[in-house]
């Protein structure tokens, strides 16, 4: 190896210069020396004994670099004096003969070095020579052959040439190809910037071939062709499928679909809240034929905080010892600040009772009786609907048991006896006394579904009035049943059939519903689905007619089973009714016509 120094002969005034730095700092300058790239810090009062070392170790070091000058310019004119009076001569004596300028055979041609700067030019021509002199090939058998004091001092001579030569390029690689990078370094570039593992952008590259030296990296194996240029733009296309634009920039997913992006964006959230939560907790429900985990694994760990608090209070742990994996250091707090509160709460004053008499071993009791007073005051809304219109706007929504006005149902049993059924309505307060208290009973009415409804107070008069209709329908029924007869035939006019017969035209609309006659033709059209949808709720084989919200017609073209919300079935149509209008399908004979 072969190290180059290059040392000033005496330190200048223009290579010391000073730059203060920090005032707070015991090191308050910064010399520069030979150049703004090397800074020494030093304390102000070791100014001048460093100035006073550093001369000194400049003289000394400018004396060795004046050395190492003179010994190279000696080797120089060693070699060339040499070349003349000893090199130059073998070559013409026994080399010319064959490798002249104007015979140069194995086109080696060592008449052009007419000097030592020749020489140093082209040393990996005297390498080849050296070697063929050394090995015994050269001259060849038939030749006249130097003594072997002539090619010891030959080669003696070139192996100076070369040591030589290297000094003089020490540190240049010489010339450098322009190169691509392989395949291996084009995929791990790409991944590296992205942050996808998973990309292969040169899996339809051409394999790196390998050049002389074995290695696939080298810069004349590394071509460019237009093929390979297309396909560079090919793999570009990929990666950018991959790209994900975001309101501040974009970033790369393993995926290249919304809906695989969606998938992974959630996963990545379930991972963040599955580090502080727990499975379970839930409520199973069965929406249209799928079954559902309501809250799964988004259950806080309630009892492990009310631990965690118990032990921290208690005298087993008087030192707190941070906070455990698993629990959230804000929400801890926020438990224990709520825990100790001290201001006045109708909700939160006797569970902070139970709490400052409970001991460690007590949270899963004291953990159960919040959950309960959690499903009071929280409503978990179907994840399905929220956003739609009269849907819910949250997936958790906060209720209040607190209200000036409650509506009470009650399903009125049957009396056994057939009598007078007693109803007893009472009320109390909500533990705070009933001082101040109230409760007006307003509106007490009977309800049936598609009656209007009855009040208490109508009841009478309303079953006085029933009672009476029903001896006048039951005393006219042969009229009402020959008007339904007649209804039969094909009359369907109630009200021309009630004045005919002379009987009421509701009490004879009820009779022919009764006996199943229908009186009221055909359905009415009022209009046709004329507008189309696609992408049902994200899946693409959902498409069908209708407006965006109901009723519609669907239809599913692929062998999967979603919900829409609705119940989709594979290769299927199904039909959405709103809750006002009805939807119907005709499908008209392709034979017949009709």
């Amino acid at each position: 190896m072969t190290i180059t120094t290059t040392l000033k002969p005496r330190l200048r005034e223009r290579d010391i210069g000073w730059r203060p730095i920090d005032r707070q700092s015991s090191f308050s300058t910064i010399l520069s020396v030979g150049g703004p790239s090397c800074f020494v810090a030093f304390p102000r009062r070791g100014l001048a004994r460093f100035c006073e070392g550093l001369c000194k170790a400049g003289g000394f070091l400018a004396g060795a670099s004046l050395l190492a000058l003179g010994a190279h310019a000696a080797s120089i004119r060693s070699l060339q004096r040499d070349y003349s009076a000893v090199v130059r001569p073998v070559l013409q004596e026994y080399c010319l003969e064959c490798h002249s300028t104007q015979k140069h055979k194995g086109d080696l041609d060592l008449e052009r070095f007419s000097s030592l700067a020749e020489v140093m030019k082209h040393p990996r021509v005297w390498q080849g020579v050296a070697e063929q002199i050394a090995l015994g090939e050269m001259p060849p058998k038939d030749k006249p052959q130097p003594t072997p004091a002539e090619r010891q001092r030959l080669l003696d001579w070139v192996s100076h040439a070369l040591d030589e030569a290297a000094r003089q390029r020490a540190g240049d690689p010489g010339p450098v190809v322009l190169r691509r990078v392989n395949n291996a370094e084009y995929t791990y570039t790409i991944r590296d910037l992205t942050g996808v593992a998973s990309l292969d952008p040169a899996r339809e590259f051409p394999a790196d071939s390998a050049s002389g030296e074995g290695f696939m990296n080298v810069g004349h194996s590394l071509v460019m062709s237009p093929a390979l240029v297309t396909k560079y733009l090919d793999a570009a296309k990929d990666v950018a499928a991959h790209a994900v634009l975001l309101p501040d920039g974009i970033r790369f997913s393993p995926h290249t679909t919304r809906r695989d992006w969606t998938e992974q964006w959630l996963a990545e959230i379930r991972g963040i809240y599955g580090q502080f939560t727990d499975q379970g907790g839930g409520t199973s429900v069965n929406l249209q034929g799928i079954r559902f985990d309501t809250k799964d694994g988004g259950v806080l760990p309630l009892d492990k905080y009310l631990e965690e608090l118990l032990e921290e209070r208690s005298a087993v742990r008087r030192k707190s010892t941070g906070v455990p994996p698993g629990l959230s250091a804000k929400y801890l707090q926020t438990l224990r600040t709520t825990l100790n509160g001290r201001r006045p709460n109708l909700l939160l004053d006797p569970i902070r009772a139970r709490w400052r008499a409970a001991k460690p071993g007590d949270a899963a009791a004291l953990a159960k009786e919040i959950s309960r007073w959690q499903h009071v005051l929280w409503k978990f809304n179907s994840v399905g609907h929220i956003g739609k219109k009269g849907g819910p706007t949250a997936w958790m929504e906060p209720l209040t048991p607190l209200q000036a006005k409650q509506e009470v149902k009650l399903k009125l049993p049957a009396s056994a006896d057939a009598g007078e059924v007693t109803l007893y309505l009472s009320a109390s307060d909500a533990g705070d006394g009933n001082a101040g208290d109230f409760v007006v009973w307003e509106q007490p009415r009977l309800v049936a579904p598609g009656q209007p409804p009855l009040l208490l107070r109508d009841v009478r008069e309303v079953s006085r009035e029933l009672s009476a209709r029903r001896e006048r329908t039951l005393a006219s029924t042969a009229k009402y049943l020959a008007a339904a007869a007649e209804a039969d035939s094909g009359r369907t006019n109630v009200a021309e059939l009630a004045r005919v017969h002379g009987v009421e035209a509701d009490a004879l609309a009820a009779w022919l519903n009764y006996l199943g006659i229908g009186v009221f033709g055909p359905a009415k059209i009022e209009g046709h689905f004329t507008t189309t949808y696609s992408n049902a709720n994200g899946y693409a084989f959902i498409s069908g007619w209708g407006p965006s919200g109901t009723p519609n017609l669907a239809a599913n073209s692929s062998d999967q089973h979603v919900r829409i919300p609705g119940n989709m079935k594979p290769h299927s149509v199904a039909i959405h009714p709103s809750p006002k209008l009805a939807a119907a399908v005709g499908w008209q004979s392709p034979v017949a016509g009709r």
